[in-house]
């Protein structure tokens, strides 16, 4: 196994996919191998230029071409090349014209007179490929368009199942999704930080970066996957819950992230941290147009946000009159928070530089000390939030509010399902009439009832997050394919999650009861504390911030792909058949 160095972090980086910002480490290793590559190589690529239907790869011994990444652009043909190091990097083929790329690694002589370049597989380059070369083969912005977004904590493992259902069902989605909880900064890594921790909605204490990837190396090692696709894919990339968080560092922290992301095609922006819940349940006439005071000291503009939302809104039959005081208590639970999402947006805005994206609002998690079911999103809230969003001219595409959903259990709300599929298809209503669309996290610890209810409430016009479902089957499939391994995934996992419970984490102490209440202590992917704690093997790292075991994971057998290939991709067609309209 190879190792490289990058600052302080030693890594193989086939064995530790998603890290990297890049797809070439080695430049002078793909230097040797394209000095081997014969004239007729690239005679090859350019008849596969010429190629209406495809065909197999261009080869020479251990370095290929991939037809799906085969195009021309002003005459001049590009592809992607891979080595049988498991780099990869760009040919462009033709006479000399203004470069897309930067650093050139090496040139040759091609057919024809014709000039040979390659250049490094750099998250830059990926970017100018699929924006200007290949244009349908980078993550788009795709609007109110129903998709899923799914999560891929075991990235370049789950892709080609999720593409796979995504060609199958012809259905879109975010395939390149994860969280600030889940991912590192690349910079974190390669000066040695250690993860900070981090709070997880109706869970608990989580390290950041969990799964050992990073903003810049999950869009990179995904678009690459995409590219090498044989065939053509709606999707986007989702920089998900991107957090607010209260306290000094504030939004700063945040705009790191987006830096991080700034490829992305999707933003979430979860502001539940610096929401003022107490506000709602003011109920002094004084104290709730205090709010309008103290968080709009303006008496112009106050004026102005009261005229607005005092307007009559109708919701289907019934009309909607917001008073002095509700408006005053809204304002009080969001306005700090809708002007870090301007502040944002701006930001965003600049780093884009033209280039379309969506972007969301995320409200439906919130704080340890705030109840799920005492802050589901009402109509009225709902109503102010999207005529604030259009009063301040704010581009959001998305909607996440709070309907009770809860990690790791179906919905179990005491108004009950019948009420949920009302409330969605109200709040449905509210964002449809703005061209927003309603999205829903951990779509996938929901029952296939309770997403037949999103369907018939939405219409099956929404957008659905899942993600640990895809990581339960990861663990199933190592416990079927490689046993040993997973007794060790599982132990590691075991003693984690005692030190959780130690520590006077609740969810830990209820999953090892139910373990123990079971009487069944065989190690098992079926277990909830091993499905909802197996994430910390992954990404755990020593104390020079190195990882301990996160190449293990990548390292398996070709059964184990295949097997992990069918599996994702009967889940996630099983999650979309429930909620669009597939084709099969």
């Amino acid at each position: 196994m190879a190792k490289f160095t990058f600052g302080k972090l030693e890594i193989d980086p086939v064995t530790n996919p998603s890290v990297l910002n890049t797809g070439t480490w080695d430049t002078e290793a793909v230097a040797r191998d394209c000095a081997k590559l014969p004239e007729s190589f690239y005679a090859e690529v350019l008849e596969q230029s010429a190629a209406s239907d495809g065909g197999n790869n261009p080869k020479f011994e251990g370095t290929l071409c991939h037809t799906p990444s085969i195009a021309i652009h002003e005459g001049v043909v590009y592809g992607l090349l891979e080595f049988a190091d498991g780099q990869t990097a760009f040919i462009m083929i033709g006479s000399a014209s203004p470069e897309i790329f930067e650093k050139r690694i090496c040139n040759a002589s091609g057919p024809e007179g014709k000039v040979v370049v390659v250049y490094p597989s750099t998250d830059r380059n990926i970017h100018a490929y699929t924006r200007q070369i290949h244009t349908r083969k980078g993550p788009r912005a795709l609007g109110a368009i129903p998709r899923l977004g799914i999560g891929v904590r075991h990235s370049s493992a789950v892709w080609p199942g999720i593409m796979n259902a995504m060609y199958k069902g012809d259905f879109s989605a975010n395939s390149i999704q994860n969280s600030v909880r889940e991912l590192h900064l690349l910079e974190t890594l390669t000066s040695g930080t250690p993860s900070r921790t981090n709070h997880l909605f109706s869970f608990g204490p989580v390290k950041e970066g969990h799964t050992g990837s990073t903003f810049e190396g999950l869009w990179t090692e995904g678009v690459l996957k995409t590219i090498k696709y044989p065939h053509l894919l709606r999707y986007g990339a989702d920089a998900d819950h991107l957090q607010v968080k209260r306290g000094s560092e504030g939004i700063e922290r945040t705009k790191k992230f987006i830096d991080a992301a700034k490829y992305y095609s999707f933003y979430t922006l979860d502001v539940s941290d610096i929401l003022d819940y107490s506000s709602l349940f003011k109920f002094s006439a004084k104290d709730s147009t205090d709010y309008l005071q103290t968080c709009i000291p303006n008496a112009a503009l106050r004026a102005d946000v009261l005229w607005y939302h005092k307007k009559k809104k109708c919701l289907g039959k019934q009309f909607i009159s917001l008073d002095e005081a509700q408006i005053g208590r809204l304002v009080g639970k969001y306005w700090h928070a809708l002007d870090a999402i301007e502040k944002l947006y701006g930001y965003i805005d600049n780093i884009k530089k033209g280039e379309a994206y969506d972007m969301e609002l995320s409200i439906d998690e919130n704080p340890p000390h705030v109840k799920t079911f005492d802050t589901i999103t009402t109509y009225e809230e709902l109503l102010f939030l999207v005529d604030e969003i259009e009063r301040r001219g704010l581009p959001i595409t998305h909607i996440a509010p709070n309907f009770g959903v809860e990690k790791g259990v179906d919905y179990r709300g005491a108004d009950g399902k019948k009420m949920l599929e009302e409330r969605i298809s109200i709040l449905h209503k509210i964002v449809s009439e703005k061209n927003m669309m309603l999205d829903c996290h951990s779509g996938d610890d929901l029952s296939r009832e309770t997403r037949g209810i999103f369907k018939r409430a939405t219409k099956g016009n929404i957008h659905f997050k899942i993600s640990p479902s895809l990581q339960s089957l990861y663990g199933e499939v190592i416990e079927k394919v490689n046993p040993e391994f997973f007794r060790f995934w599982w132990e590691d996992t075991f003693r984690h999650t005692q030190q959780l419970a130690k520590d006077g984490v609740p969810f830990a102490i209820y999953s090892l009861n139910q373990l123990k209440w079971s009487g069944d202590k065989a190690p098992s992917a079926k277990h909830i504390f091993f499905q909802e704690f197996c994430y910390a093997t992954l990404g755990a790292r020593d104390e020079q911030g190195n990882y301990l075991y996160r190449d293990k994971f990548y390292a398996l057998p070709a059964d184990f792909q295949n097997e992990m290939d069918a599996q994702i991709e009967r889940q996630v067609l099983e999650v979309a058949g429930d909620l669009f309209n597939v084709s099969l």
